[in-house]
């Protein structure tokens, strides 16, 4: 019974990091729109003819809009929600954050994706956005999160070695 209330505790705990955290990254979203498609656009224009203008990316027969909801700020919060809910000290968060820009490009590529893609299906380009914005984003979030999860395994490991090091040299 006191496994499950921890379970329970902890999905409580994380729920609310994720909603916190959302609320705090959600005045950027609109500061980070031109950003994001500038950056896509940059991208794009590496594989087509594209051009730029504000939140707008036109590619040949296709115009991309940017708006908030693109800039990926949700995905991004669970991410950190993850990462602050998983980790035992500042050291690991560190370690977490410095992920983040990966999740950040993730989105980046996503958008890049839709481009690509919808230029050759443009007729089908809702359908392109949201089979490629299902996939993408959320897998390279999982990814920096296993990613993570590694990295902290490893960590605690050294910590734990190094633990039993100085023990045996103090007894």
């Amino acid at each position: 019974m006191t496994n499950s209330k921890n379970n329970i505790k902890f999905l409580i705990k994380y729920f609310l990091f994720c909603i916190i955290l959302f609320l705090i990254l959600r005045p950027f979203g609109d500061k980070l729109i031109n950003l994001v498609a500038y950056q896509s656009y940059l991208i794009l224009n590496l594989f087509t003819n594209a051009s730029y203008n504000g939140c707008y990316i036109y590619l040949n027969n296709l115009k991309i809009e940017i708006i908030g909801a693109c800039t990926g700020l949700e995905l991004i919060a669970v991410y950190l929600a993850s990462v602050l809910i998983l980790s035992r000290n500042i050291k690991e968060v560190i370690v977490g954050l410095s992920l983040s820009p990966f999740v950040y490009f993730g989105n980046i590529l996503r958008i890049v994706l839709i481009g690509i893609f919808g230029m050759l299906f443009v007729d089908k380009l809702h359908i392109i956005h949201d089979i490629v914005g299902y996939i993408t984003f959320p897998t390279v979030a999982i990814i920096a999160l296993l990613i993570y999860l590694k990295i902290l395994n490893k960590m605690r490991e050294n910590d734990d070695s190094r633990r039993k090091s100085r023990r045996k040299k103090n007894n």
